[in-house]
């Protein structure tokens, strides 16, 4: 069912993560990047992010989500912008000159590439670069979350953060494509 399958891209995106958390053991750091969303933070490895940009001209024609903003142009190419915030079933701010997004690396996993390589992102603030070792990254067992772009919640010296899956979050747009 949808909960295995999704149970199973969480696992996914978690264990990549963790490998690069522990590939990242002999340098003893991993280069994350901490983004601030309205209620939370959510944290990915900083080789997934290709560029934060200033959002203009969003085509938002089409039937779509909430969750799913439209395209935009960067670099010459339509990518999908996305809203973390509508897909928790919040709200959606609307995109105004003030808005940031994150450009996200979503290349598809194992020998699926992904139709859209790239997605953006809406952000709330300003995102964090910095280094944490694997011994500061523990799975939150307690945390409750329902979210689909969320893979795993963690902690990170005692902080709760939300894993990003930018796997699913590629999957959630060529689903909507189909």
């Amino acid at each position: 069912g949808r909960r295995s399958c999704q149970q199973h891209q969480q696992d996914t995106t978690y264990i990549l993560l963790m490998l690069q958390v522990m590939k990242a053991k002999d340098k003893k750091q991993l280069k994350c990047v901490i983004l601030t969303m309205r209620r939370e933070n959510v944290i990915l490895p900083n080789s997934l992010v290709a560029e934060i940009i200033s959002v203009k001209d969003v085509d938002s024609s089409g039937d779509h989500p909430d969750w799913y903003l439209g395209k935009m142009k960067w670099r010459g190419e339509d990518i999908p912008l996305l809203s973390f915030e509508a897909a928790g079933g919040d709200t959606v701010s609307g995109i105004n000159l003030n808005t940031q997004a994150v450009v996200l690396y979503a290349v598809g996993k194992g020998d699926q590439i992904a139709e859209h390589p790239y997605v953006g992102l809406v952000m709330s603030g300003v995102p964090h670069v910095t280094h944490f070792s694997r011994h500061q990254i523990i799975t939150d067992k307690e945390a409750n979350y329902d979210h689909p772009m969320i893979a795993q919640k963690v902690r990170i010296n005692g902080a709760s953060v939300s894993v990003l899956d930018v796997d699913h979050m590629a999957e959630m747009v060529q689903e909507t494509a189909a």
